[in-house]
């Protein structure tokens, strides 16, 4: 992945990303994103589900912290005061949110689709995850168009426009998940 795209999804889920550049004993993660740009929106769609209840609690917390300090009420007319303790309850669910999101030990490519592996995730993280990983197999890996699962031996997944002169026709009749089985079971 081009380095840009990678230092974009560094930036904006450094929870995740947190061991990106960390040493090669301690994580995969040293040697980047190993995959093609065509699925950056996959990964950064993955990414935003993984967040999503740790996003929710910080704003909270930080919405319901401003408005104790600014007013000590609800922003609403009439609205309701806020406790100290209302906020640091907020605070503690935010540290505990922040503690779930999952942080990724390596990303890349293998068998022609998407590899995403967490040090630890939720049983919804896992089905996320999951999601991302069969949706590469439909998704060119150089340009994030429709794509087929192909190739002998080395499996890619491409679009028309991206699929080697020898690999084009072959394949194109069976979805993704027919190559996947008859990929295991070879």
């Amino acid at each position: 992945m081009k380095r840009e795209l990678d230092e974009e999804l560094c930036k904006k889920y450094p929870l995740i990303f947190k061991n990106r550049h960390a040493h090669m004993t301690e994580t995969a993660m040293c040697w980047g994103f190993e995959c093609g740009d065509g699925w950056y929106n996959i990964i950064d769609v993955l990414c935003g589900l993984l967040y999503n209840d740790y996003r929710l609690a910080q704003t909270k917390y930080e919405n319901t912290k401003e408005w104790f300090e600014d007013t000590g009420h609800m922003p609403w007319k009439d609205g309701r005061a806020i406790t100290p303790e209302e906020v640091e309850d907020l605070r503690l669910k935010m540290i505990e949110q922040e503690q779930l999101v999952p942080v990724a030990s390596q990303v890349k490519e293998k068998f022609g689709t998407l590899r995403f592996y967490v040090e630890s995730s939720t049983d919804e993280h896992d089905d996320y995850i999951r999601f991302a990983e069969h949706m590469s197999a439909r998704t060119c890996e150089v340009c994030g168009k429709p794509g087929l699962l192909r190739g002998r031996g080395w499996l890619y997944t491409a679009c028309d426009e991206h699929t080697s002169e020898e690999d084009k026709g072959e394949n194109d009749e069976q979805p993704g998940d027919e190559r996947e089985a008859q990929q295991e079971a070879s």
